[in-house]
């Protein structure tokens, strides 16, 4: 295992990451982010250099210095050979199982061996699978007739602000909690997001963030709005930015939310796959 530095070499792993979307959309995104300035400061690690198999993008293991907080011990992961993936997981200077941790991906066939690795440790794992969609052959110029107009159909749109951190928090599933707030926090404060408002002044009425693996997530738009085009246009703006920037464009949605896939799709979405999210917790933990 080895960790892959400079901005070269990081920008070839960028590119031929691209070609196994959508299985590495996770780790690419994440990847394009520290390409482009790190706000999370995250690393790049590598089974081996320049014929690599495993990728993993993960925080500095000694800035995660909360053992209880998942959504900064947060890890990003995509292999082409899970037997080189144990290898690489079974590194101390990869993953702290000590910690209450999640990793994720796109790839459904990683959880086996996640799960005997784990088991080595002590560490008690729950899987999250849910529908991944990808937005397909998006352009910054295409994607909003009117990317100027902040008003459309009696709404105004722009971008969440710190003090929207609590309301999206008390609305995400994998939320509710100070630590799922302060997570929130940074990423309004370092990633594109955006929002719907009556008026101005008022709070959102819907929203969708961008997160540390340039992920679409945490949508939400109260249900006395919904079927307004509250979503589509929200989703549209934000994935106009995110691709002005590089980045893929892609989200996750619950097998059983047929409401959110059906307008999922109905914003440009198609399903490529399944997005997954590992949750470890040692034997023990408090």
């Amino acid at each position: 295992m080895r960790f892959l530095t400079g901005s070269d070499k990081l920008t070839t792993l960028r590119n031929l990451l691209t070609q196994s979307f959508p299985a590495s959309l996770k780790v690419h995104g994440a990847v394009h982010h520290v390409v482009r300035n790190n706000p999370f400061r995250l690393q790049v690690l590598v089974d081996q250099w320049p014929e690599f198999t495993s990728v993993m993008c993960r925080p500095p293991l000694e800035e995660m210095t909360d053992a209880a907080d998942p959504y900064m011990n947060t890890y990003f992961l995509f292999s082409k050979n899970p037997q080189n993936l144990i290898q690489m997981l079974k590194d101390p200077n990869s993953v702290n199982w000590k910690q209450k941790l999640q990793i994720q991906g796109c790839q459904p066939e990683l959880g086996e061996v996640l799960h005997d690795i784990s088991s080595s440790h002590g560490s008690c794992m729950q899987t999250t699978s849910n529908v991944l969609y990808m937005k397909l052959g998006t352009t910054a110029t295409n994607q909003v007739k009117d990317q100027n107009s902040t008003r459309t159909n009696n709404f105004h749109f722009g971008a969440l602000t710190l003090d929207d951190a609590p309301l999206v928090n008390a609305e995400w599933g994998f939320g509710g909690n100070e630590r799922s707030k302060d997570y929130i926090a940074r990423c309004i404060q370092m990633f594109p997001t955006m929002c719907a408002k009556k008026d101005p002044g008022q709070k959102p009425i819907g929203w969708s963030l961008s997160e540390q693996s340039a992920e679409i997530r945490m949508g939400y738009t109260e249900s006395t709005y919904r079927g307004q085009g509250v979503f589509n246009n929200i989703v549209t703006r934000l994935s106009a930015i995110m691709t002005s920037q590089g980045f893929p464009i892609y989200c996750h949605i619950a097998s059983d939310n047929t409401k959110s896939q059906a307008a999922c799709m109905a914003a440009g979405f198609v399903p490529v796959g399944r997005w997954q999210q590992w949750t470890f917790q040692p034997r023990g933990f408090i």
